[in-house]
């Protein structure tokens, strides 16, 4: 039989903690975060019949921002972001879930283009140490699992937004960790080709990124001009989660904001 320092430890092999200790953290500090808990274990599905739970959902005191929060618990591990160049400023771009009713605008229900601080740096590639090879990376899983809950949530939300002639509520996915957060910067002109080996590698520990590629074959947004612009058809499949180390969490909710002049075709 288990002593009570086995069932401990089987506690804390868990998520669990984690994501009770972030739910209290929010709600014990409402009034200076800005942020409230509406959604715990939110069960969701969607159209297509996927479907799971969200650890958290959290509104923002105006009940115009919604964050989608997937816990992830890991020991001692860096997840570390690819970038091309050392020179490349920080992004403030991000790609949100927009719901919008007609009395407050232009009535819209679906991904739409903003920019939104905190910024911070952007990538597409992540490298996690004792990953499969020839497995699907875990990140984008756990990126495309935690968009799809965003999605999910938002169209169960819609059709009360739509009743309640709310206005404007944007949805965004966010994956809070324990992982240490590293940008990798190099030069790809500095590849050694013969050995795919980086040279120059500069390395950051950060509080937070963006995450952002196709997680599907599925449009996002509708493309600019499919007819002569071919790589708008890529980007328009591009989706964008923020990855978060839970030591910065508290900073990231206060920092959280959304450019007014980028909403101006919802308005």
């Amino acid at each position: 039989m288990r002593n009570d320092a086995d069932l401990s430890k089987l506690v804390n092999q868990s998520g669990f903690p984690l994501q009770l200790a972030l739910d209290h953290m929010v709600q014990s500090r409402s009034g200076e975060l800005g942020w409230r808990v509406i959604y715990r274990e939110h069960g969701w599905k969607n159209p297509d019949g996927q479907s799971g739970f969200a650890d958290l959902v959290l509104e923002d005191k105006y009940r115009s921002s919604v964050l989608v929060v997937e816990c992830k618990r890991v020991i001692e591990a860096d997840w570390i972001f690819l970038e091309e160049s050392s020179t490349t400023p920080l992004s403030k771009r991000t790609r949100l879930w927009a719901t919008n009713t007609p009395n407050h605008g232009k009535e819209h229900c679906g991904y739409y283009d903003a920019r939104a601080q905190p910024e911070s740096r952007e990538s597409m590639y992540c490298v996690v140490a004792g990953q499969d090879p020839k497995g699907r990376p875990m990140l984008e899983r756990v990126a495309a699992e935690t968009s799809a809950a965003m999605e999910a949530i938002a169209i169960e939300e819609h059709p009360m937004i739509a009743k309640l002639n709310h206005g404007l509520r944007m949805y965004v996915p966010v994956i809070v960790t324990t992982a240490r957060l590293v940008s990798s910067r190099f030069d790809p002109s500095l590849v050694e080709l013969k050995n795919g080996e980086a040279q120059a590698v500069a390395h950051e520990v950060l509080p937070w990124i963006r995450f952002r590629k196709q997680f599907s074959s599925d449009y996002a947004v509708q493309p600019k001009d499919v007819e002569w612009d071919l790589m708008e058809l890529a980007l328009a499949k591009e989706k964008l989660v923020y990855i978060v180390n839970v030591e910065s969490f508290a900073d990231f909710l206060k920092s959280w904001y959304v450019a007014s002049n980028s909403l101006r075709a919802l308005m």
